[in-house]
C-alpha cells in the first residue's frame, strides 16, 4: 500500500473494530471523506483491512481504484474502473471516474467517449458537461479569453448585458465608462471605479435611454452579451448594442456553443444550460453576411466575436419577427466537435484569438 511521506494510517485491526457494524453506505461515505481530504492512503488502508467486504461493494471498489490512481498506480486503477464500468453498464459513477481517469492519463478520445455516454444517460451528472466542454474545446476558460480580449482591444467604452456577480464587468479596467445591465445583479467582486450597474431588463434599458446619457458623444467599443438564455433576447441585445457601437467596435456573445443537445433546449431541464441562444449567432451570421463572425472554442460554451459592425443597419430589426419565427422550432442537432458552419469556429489559442479579432 502506498503511503504519503510522514503519513500515518491506523492498523487494520483498529479499522475493522471501528467499522464492524458499519453499513456499506457508511463505508462509502467514509472512503469519500478520506479521498476528499487528501487521505488516499487511509482509503487504501480501509479497503485492505476490510478485504472482500470492501471489494464486494462496487462503490467501495471504485473508491479504492481512485485511491490507487491518486497514489500513483494509475494503470491498476484504470484497469479496475474499466472492469467495473463494463460489468455494471448502468453505473454512472464508474463512467464518470472512467472519463476522469482517461482524461488525466492523456486518453482524450476515450474520455470523450465515457463522458458522452454519461451525459446521454444523465446530462446533469456533476461536472460531466464541463469535462466534455474542456475535452472538445481545450484551452483557457471563457473569462480568461474575455480578459485577453480586453487587454488586446483596451476599450475605452464598455457595455455588458448580463452582469450576475460582476466577474466579467470587473475585467473592464481600461474603460473610462463601463456599464453593466442586469435586473438581478448581485455583485461579489470589486468593480473598476469607472463601472456602474443598471438594474433593469435590457429591453427596457435600450428603450428608455439614449447612448449619450451614459457614454456622452462616444460610441461603445466593446460589448459583452451574456443575458437571458432565449435567442430572441440575445438577438435583440445584439441589434440594440450594434446601434450604440463604433464601426470598429466588437460585440462578443456568450453561450452560443452548446456541448450537448440537452443543454441547448429552449426550456430548461439541466443545471448546466445555455438555452437556445445559439440560434442568435446563427441568425446574425445568416442574415448579416457583412459582419465578420468568428467563434472562439473556449469552455464551457464558446465566445462568438462579431466585428466590422454597422451601427446604421436596421436589417435585423426590420426582419426580427420573421427571423424569430423561422428559427422557433429549430432544434440543436450538432454533435460535439461538429459545430454549425455559420459559427466560423477558431481554436482557443493565440492564433485563434488573432483570427477572431482580425
Amino acid at each position: 500500500m502506498a503511503l504519503r511521506q510522514n503519513s500515518y494510517v491506523p492498523p487494520g485491526r483498529e479499522i475493522r473494530a471501528a467499522f464492524a457494524s458499519a453499513t456499506p453506505a457508511d463505508l462509502v461515505f467514509f472512503a469519500r471523506q478520506c479521498l476528499e481530504r487528501g487521505g488516499f492512503d487511509h482509503a487504501l488502508a480501509l479497503a485492505e483491512a476490510l478485504g472482500d467486504r470492501a471489494r464486494d461493494e462496487p462503490a467501495l471498489a471504485l473508491c479504492e481504484a481512485v485511491a490507487w490512481f491518486l497514489g500513483g498506480d494509475r494503470e491498476r486503477a484504470l484497469a479496475r474502473v474499466e472492469l467495473l464500468a463494463a460489468s455494471r453498464p448502468s453505473d454512472l459513477n464508474a463512467l464518470s471516474v472512467l472519463g476522469e481517469m482517461r482524461a488525466r492519463t492523456g486518453d482524450a478520445e476515450g474520455a470523450r467517449s465515457a463522458f458522452l455516454d454519461l451525459t446521454e444517460r444523465y446530462p446533469d451528472y456533476p461536472g460531466a458537461q464541463g469535462a466534455l466542454a474542456s475535452l472538445f474545446m481545450p484551452g483557457p476558460p471563457y473569462r480568461d479569453v474575455l480578459a485577453q480580449i480586453h487587454r488586446t482591444l483596451a476599450p475605452r467604452t464598455y457595455l455588458e448585458i448580463g452582469v450576475e456577480t460582476g466577474a466579467t464587468l470587473a475585467l473592464a479596467k481600461s474603460a473610462d465608462v463601463a456599464v453593466g445591465v442586469d435586473p438581478e445583479a448581485e455583485i461579489e467582486v470589486p468593480l473598476p471605479a469607472s463601472a456602474r450597474v443598471v438594474r433593469e431588463e435590457s429591453d427596457r434599458f435600450f428603450s428608455t435611454r439614449a447612448r449619450a446619457t451614459l457614454f456622452a458623444s462616444r460610441a461603445v467599443e466593446l460589448v459583452f452579451i451574456d443575458g437571458m438564455h432565449r435567442f430572441e433576447f440575445a438577438l435583440r441585445d445584439f441589434l440594440n448594442s450594434e446601434a450604440w457601437s463604433s464601426p470598429d467596435g466588437t460585440i462578443v456573445l456568450h453561450d452560443c456553443v452548446p456541448i450537448v443537445p440537452a443543454s441547448a433546449e429552449r426550456e430548461r431541464r439541466t443545471r448546466f444550460w445555455v438555452g437556445d441562444t445559439w440560434k442568435a449567432a446563427i441568425a446574425i451570421a445568416r442574415h448579416r453576411p457583412d459582419l465578420r463572425v468568428r467563434t472562439i472554442l473556449t469552455p464551457p460554451s464558446g465566445l462568438v466575436v462579431v466585428r466590422k459592425l454597422d451601427p446604421r443597419s436596421t436589417l435585423l430589426r426590420d426582419r426580427f419577427e420573421d427571423i424569430v419565427q423561422s428559427l422557433a422550432d429549430t432544434e440543436y442537432s450538432y454533435d460535439p466537435g461538429a459545430w454549425p458552419a455559420e459559427l466560423q469556429c477558431v481554436t482557443n489559442d493565440e492564433s485563434g484569438l488573432r483570427e477572431a479579432l482580425g
